[in-house]
């Protein structure tokens, strides 16, 4: 039999080969990422488990290609492949997008390929080259070097490999408190700034720890046929008559906390007072939407607004949806581009927190406004205050009226209210909260703070629809709370205020936990040819709604019709008001965990669409 060709390696100098090939690809694999090389080895040694994190799929994929390749540098040869131009590609990404690269972007290689043509990427051609160059040199190596187990040790290597790796993946690299633990060890890094995360704790442990996170899980029932067939759009819809500016707030943990009895405000000193006057104005309507989260996920109801799309049905698991927006998606703001409206998106904080500058632009909203494009706002505490919110957000306006006759679209956020809630967050001294029962310390100082972020959100709306009612052009509003604040650990405060929030065992506090204050407000010049009533919204008895209609109730109160989706959100919330979490509201305002045959297949098909929506290209 003819030996194969090349210099036998004895097993030490095929175990140090391996070793050093092993480290080689990973340092490799690095320096092609976005941030400093040096910064992120760094952390590798401050952080040895870092280091073993990124280093085990290389060594593992390595190994298991020798088991089965039978040649050490020809394994090596194609594993700096992979893992160099997966490193690469999340270069370009992130250059392109602001986003990383994720498992779950290889279901949507015809739509990348498609985009690649509406950004000017760089290639990084010199790097494709070198990665090219080291697989051809390893592969040459192969040929001069021989190290080839026998059956028996490559039939281990591959088995030990595989086995590791699975073992890996059920246990440690999806663990998010792992993940968030290895965060917090590095200076200056926070977890929400993924493309950051991505360089500083290294690409192969991010890109593996996303393996399984965030995917959108495909409903036992759906029928892609089906799906498509409900998408198609009506030939018959028609152009509304009207067509009023519109504009979302979403104001960061707006909730009604202070209409509990608990507080003893004087008449007219409430922090909800100047909200309670915008919903009892006769160009009102106001109610509650049921959200996807608790204390946090600000970004899921923005989700869950914009697209009519829920976050808890698109998983099982808790996810961020905004992490599972890889391509253009069909939502509110596409349906108003449609009839000639400008969108715009506004938010003060960092553009790359939850990945919005890349989100908003599949979400079609290209005309962004962050944080950094404000000039010296004023701050309140650690954030943008609502009145510089509202001062930009006036401002902006404005220079659309100037400068366009078109109709316009904005969806905005604040951010001021954000938690957490010390007496050191203003630098002013606020007042103890008027509160009828003994409470702790912690309880007085929550409830205390809390009530002027609450204060400052209220007056900021109310000072935005003085200012719209001095304008002949109709304006439509639409406010609302993103989730209820986290006062603090668990949830304490909120019982010693008399409110069982938090309580799961219970349906109707369970509900409650989820549920914040909206209202749809129209200016003067509007309401003589759109009268709002909640008879002509048919809102359901206790007013209460899942964040999933809110975008809807303007589709529908504009008279739209050509998103067949939006069309049959009008027809579910009548059957089924609210949807959370295998809890429900029914149009009379009973809460249940069991549904009819008939109320089950409205959920259903909610489900099957919004996974059509969100997996499929969108249709022009």
């Amino acid at each position: 039999m003819r030996r194969p060709a090349g210099r036998p390696l004895g097993p030490w100098a095929a175990g140090l080969c391996f070793v050093l090939l092993s480290l080689g690809i990973l340092v490799f694999t690095t320096a092609l990422q976005a941030g400093s090389v040096l910064r992120t080895l760094g952390n590798y040694l401050r952080q040895p488990l870092l280091l073993g994190l990124n280093l085990l799929p290389i060594a593992a994929v390595l190994a298991l290609l020798w088991g089965l390749l039978g040649n050490l540098f020809w394994a090596g040869s194609a594993t700096s492949l992979l893992f160099h131009l997966l490193s690469l590609t999340n270069l370009i990404k992130i250059e392109g997008r602001k986003d990383p690269l994720v498992p779950a972007d290889f279901g949507l290689i015809t739509e990348a390929l498609e985009a690649t043509g509406e950004y000017r990427l760089n290639l990084h051609l010199p790097y494709l080259a070198v990665i090219l160059a080291v697989a051809v040199l390893l592969a040459l190596a192969g040929r001069r070097w021989r190290a080839r187990p026998k059956p028996p040790v490559r039939a281990l290597l591959a088995v030990a490999a595989a086995g590791l790796m699975t073992l890996g993946m059920c246990t440690f690299y999806p663990s998010k408190t792992l993940y968030s633990d290895l965060v917090r060890g590095v200076e200056g890094l926070t977890e929400g700034n993924v493309p950051k995360v991505f360089d500083e704790t290294g690409f192969v442990y991010c890109f593996v720890h996303n393996l399984r996170l965030y995917q959108v899980e495909r409903p036992e029932h759906y029928d892609r046929a089906q799906a498509a067939q409900w998408s198609r759009a009506p030939a018959d819809a028609e152009t509304p008559a009207l067509l009023p500016d519109v504009i979302f707030i979403q104001c960061e943990a707006f909730s009604g906390l202070y209409h509990a009895p608990v507080f003893a405000y004087p008449e007219g000193q409430n922090p909800m007072a100047a909200y309670d006057r915008v919903c009892g104005s006769d160009r009102a309507v106001s109610g509650r939407i049921v959200v996807s989260n608790y204390g946090a996920g600000t970004a899921n109801t923005e989700f869950d607004v914009l697209t009519g799309m829920q976050t808890n049905m698109l998983s099982a698991t808790p996810s961020s949806a905004f992490r599972m927006v890889h391509k253009n998606t069909p939502t509110l703001a596409r349906s108003f581009a449609r009839l000639g409206y400008e969108g715009y998106f506004m938010h003060p904080g960092q553009r790359w927190f939850y990945n919005r500058e890349s989100v908003y632009h599949y979400l079609g909203l290209d005309d962004q406004v962050f944080l950094d494009d404000f000039d010296n706002p004023y701050w309140k505490g650690s954030f943008v205050s609502d009145q510089s919110f509202l001062a930009r957000l006036e401002q902006d306006y404005q220079a659309h009226l100037a400068q366009s006759e078109a109709p316009w679209f904005a969806f905005t956020v604040t951010i001021q209210n954000h938690q957490a809630y010390p007496w050191s967050k203003y630098s002013e001294t606020l007042p103890p909260a008027p509160i009828s029962v003994p409470v702790s310390d912690q309880t007085l100082e929550a409830a205390s703070v809390y009530a002027q972020g609450i204060r400052d959100s209220a007056g900021m709306l109310e000072q935005l629809t003085q200012y719209l009612d001095g304008l002949d052009r109709p304006v439509l509003v639409v406010f609302w709370g993103d989730h209820l604040p986290a006062l603090g650990s668990g949830f304490d405060v909120w019982r010693e205020l008399g409110l069982d929030i938090g309580n799961e065992s219970d349906l109707s506090w369970a509900m409650d936990t989820y549920t914040t204050p909206f209202v749809i407000w129209e200016n003067r010049a509007l309401a003589e040819a759109l009268p709002l009533s909640p008879d002509r919204l048919e809102l359901p008895a206790d007013g209460r709604l899942s964040d999933i209609y809110l975008g809807q109730l303007v589709y529908e109160l504009l008279g739209m019709e050509h998103d067949p989706y939006f069309n049959y959100l009008g027809q579910a919330r009548r059957v089924l008001p609210v949807l959370n979490l295998g809890r429900y509201a029914l149009p009379d305002g009973t809460l249940t965990t069991a549904l009819t045959p008939a109320q089950q297949a409205v959920e259903e098909k909610l489900d099957c669409w919004e996974y059509y929506r969100i997996t499929e290209p969108m249709e022009d």
